[in-house]
């Protein structure tokens, strides 16, 4: 009896894993915006992961028996798990990477002016130098027109 417990904590818990690393990847969804084809892999690469970690919860737990009880668990863990953690995990979750990224978002921010300028100086000083630069090319032009004008009449 205490070993049927114990498989069925264990699947409990391996489902409960499941929709965690599902937050995971939404939460990379709702950061960054993935193309279909790239949500496809995305859903793909969760599936084979979490079937690998029922069937290693499995194999641990039930020396590999899978039986219908256990896949019962493994759903009533998914399943509890988006009813009553999904949303606080997920406040959470963004709440961390929030106060992660503020940091680097305020160097961005104070940065963004100097690098605006910086760019500013260089594309005027680029005009301005492919202004003279051109000048000075129709300056040559017209002094090899005069030289070869000069070497025709010698």
């Amino acid at each position: 009896m205490m070993h049927e417990v114990y498989v069925f904590v264990s699947a409990v818990l391996s489902g409960l894993a499941a929709g965690f690393l599902y937050d995971l990847i939404r939460l990379k969804r709702k950061a960054l915006k993935t193309k279909t084809a790239v949500a496809a892999f995305e859903d793909i690469a969760f599936w084979i992961v979490a079937s690998i970690l029922v069937f290693v919860t499995a194999y641990v737990s039930n020396q590999g028996e899978m039986r219908m009880y256990f896949f019962l668990a493994v759903v009533i863990g998914v399943v509890f798990y988006y009813a009553f953690m999904s949303h606080w995990v997920i406040l959470i979750l963004t709440f961390i990477l929030k106060i992660t990224l503020k940091p680097f978002i305020l160097l961005f921010r104070l940065l963004t002016p100097l690098f605006n300028l910086i760019i500013k100086f260089l594309k005027n000083n680029a005009v301005k130098t492919g202004k003279k630069l051109y000048i000075v090319k129709i300056k040559a032009n017209r002094r090899f027109k005069s030289l070869r004008h000069i070497i025709k009449k010698v």
